[in-house]
């Protein structure tokens, strides 16, 4: 009878032991995840959204092989639900960072970079325009339903990667390359009519100070990029939300396939 209660005992443990890694790696994705990252959000809130989004994966977990209750192998599965989680987060957050980078890239051209203030919820010092097109991206990610492609993604590392394991997962090099070359391409394209009308009024200003050295070019230079960067800006307006829902649609499918290729 001893050995029954112990065998229960110990089933039961493994059921906890997988239900806290699974926490983990949920908590580890919100940290790093679109919105849920924020340091506005109340810790009490991400750790309660954690546990509801848990409690609802665990009764589809498939098998689990059995865990090994020593600290060190729970200490190092710990490391790796968390790392799993913040690269899950991450790479849905891709997106968002690229535009990020791509408003900074106008804001040095136009003149903004000026005009910042160390901002405690970033972590740093955020562009005007480029926090202008993280909140229009991250308006898409929730109106293209991003919240059930994050969860998806989640399940589906659950279902290809076992919790219980102490194996570190190695994304492929091409899979990554790729990746990041898409994310590049798709900044400077973001940026890119804009960037083309500041050089256009940059070389007219040039031309302009070889034909009338009397006008003071250097001050003027100041209000024609605004004044270009903010009209171009509004008039490629529809491209930009263009670019940033395919972005964001292929992103959706793309986290999936990179935590595929996490165990290929």
């Amino acid at each position: 009878m001893g050995s029954v209660d112990a065998a229960t005992l110990e089933g039961v443990m493994q059921q906890v032991m997988v239900g806290g890694l699974s926490l983990v790696r949920v908590l580890a994705v919100l940290a790093a995840a679109p919105l849920f990252s924020h340091i506005g959000i109340p810790a009490i809130f991400k750790a309660s959204f954690a546990l509801l989004i848990t409690l609802a994966l665990l009764p589809g977990l498939p098998p689990q092989p059995v865990l090994d209750l020593h600290p060190w192998v729970l200490g190092l599965l710990v490391i790796k639900e968390a790392l799993i989680g913040f690269f899950i987060g991450f790479t849905s957050s891709a997106v968002l960072y690229a535009a990020r980078f791509a408003g900074g890239l106008l804001d040095l051209d136009i003149g903004f970079q000026t005009a910042l203030l160390f901002d405690p919820g970033l972590g740093g010092f955020p562009t005007l325009v480029g926090e202008f097109f993280a909140f229009a991206t991250l308006m898409l990610f929730l109106w293209l339903d991003g919240p059930r492609a994050l969860v998806v993604a989640l399940s589906e590392s659950i279902r290809i990667i076992p919790l219980t394991t102490v194996e570190f997962p190695a994304i492929a090099g091409p899979d990554l390359i790729r990746w990041v070359g898409a994310l590049t391409a798709l900044a400077l394209n973001i940026a890119a009519p804009v960037m083309a009308a500041l050089f256009v009024s940059l070389w007219a200003l040039a031309l302009l100070a070889r034909t009338a050295p009397q006008i003071n070019i250097f001050m003027l230079s100041f209000s024609v990029k605004v004044i270009v960067g903010i009209g171009m800006l509004f008039l490629s307006t529809p491209l930009l939300v263009v670019l940033l829902r395919n972005a964001t649609q292929m992103l959706q499918s793309n986290v999936v396939q990179l935590v595929r290729a996490l165990y290929p």
